[in-house]
């Protein structure tokens, strides 16, 4: 049996473009805090890395399937040591990962999309949220042993035009072949009825039967301030993490004054940055394009 046996797990999803790097930047900083309180988190780096196994499944695999056993193994090992020396006083896990629900690419371009064996490929952005998380969920009970966890799902939603715009300029920005598209025909061409969060709502509210799931989505637009980002961390985890806010709340915002965790790491691009983007895109490899970006959010970074 594992020594495992966390009461509560947080699936933290997004949505794209709303923060969520910031948020996890800073309590991926403070983990070892976290930990301190019960708190496993994993963020995309980790969850991308150390459970890569599990993160192939979630794409690829069909949602009816069960688990394999080298599967659960696999993530069992990750979550034990992940945990640290004391698994045993973990009772939250903490994942944040806005492409649990879906990735951009996936879900909004067409061109040189690979067949998946689950059949999931009609684009529309986070079409197979539902799906996704149902697997996600299932197999860490598997992997777990047990049923008996109370389960939050929280997402950031955000104006849907400022939303839209924001998802077009990172498709471009990561050197994707949409570049001759402008804004008005990105959004006209694209699916993003999927992505409102009152379709989300109802999709994951089907997976509530037999299960204790809190579905908690929260405005972007409402609870930050560009002019002091610590805003959205404080109401962030008095939103999520409620019980243990007033513990790790002093410590997490008093220790954010480091540069690095202010730093925008993924700055908008002003529109002089996206015309040269258009422009300059053909004349790149792939690798080459990594370099150009960084270029781009040095020198051509969206004013406020």
């Amino acid at each position: 049996m594992s020594q495992l046996k966390p009461k509560q797990i947080i699936l933290h999803c997004g949505l794209h473009k709303t923060g969520s790097t910031y948020l996890q930047r800073n309590f991926k900083s403070k983990r070892e805090t976290l930990l301190s309180h019960g708190i496993l988190y994993l963020g995309p780096t980790t969850f991308k890395k150390q459970f890569r196994y599990l993160w192939k499944h979630l794409q690829w695999e069909k949602s009816k399937k069960e688990p394999s056993q080298k599967l659960t193994d696999l993530t069992l090992k990750a979550l034990i040591q992940e945990a640290g020396p004391a698994p045993d006083r973990i009772h939250t896990i903490f994942i944040s990962f806005e492409a649990i629900f879906g990735t951009l690419r996936a879900g909004l371009i067409q061109k040189n999309r690979k067949k998946n064996s689950n059949r999931e490929n009609k684009l529309g952005l986070y079409r197979y949220s539902k799906r996704r998380i149902k697997r996600l969920m299932r197999w860490l009970e598997c992997t777990l042993g047990t049923e008996e966890i109370d389960w939050t799902i929280c997402f950031a939603s955000r104006q849907r035009v400022d939303f839209i715009r924001s998802c077009h300029i990172q498709l471009i920005k990561e050197g994707h072949e949409i570049t001759n598209l402008s804004n008005e025909e990105f959004m006209q061409t694209s699916n993003f009825s999927y992505a409102d969060p009152s379709k989300l709502i109802d999709e994951l509210s089907s997976l509530k039967k037999n299960k204790k799931i809190n579905i908690l989505p929260f405005s972007y637009d409402h609870n930050s301030d560009r002019s002091d980002p610590t805003i959205y961390l404080n109401n962030f985890i008095n939103l999520v993490l409620p019980e243990q806010a007033e513990q790790i709340r002093s410590t997490l915002i008093s220790e954010t004054n480091s540069k690095n965790l202010h730093k925008n790491i993924n700055p908008g691009i002003s529109e002089r940055g996206l015309e040269i983007a258009r422009q300059a895109r053909p004349l790149f490899t792939k690798q080459e394009w990594k370099l150009f970006r960084k270029f781009l959010e040095k020198n051509f970074i969206k004013s406020i």
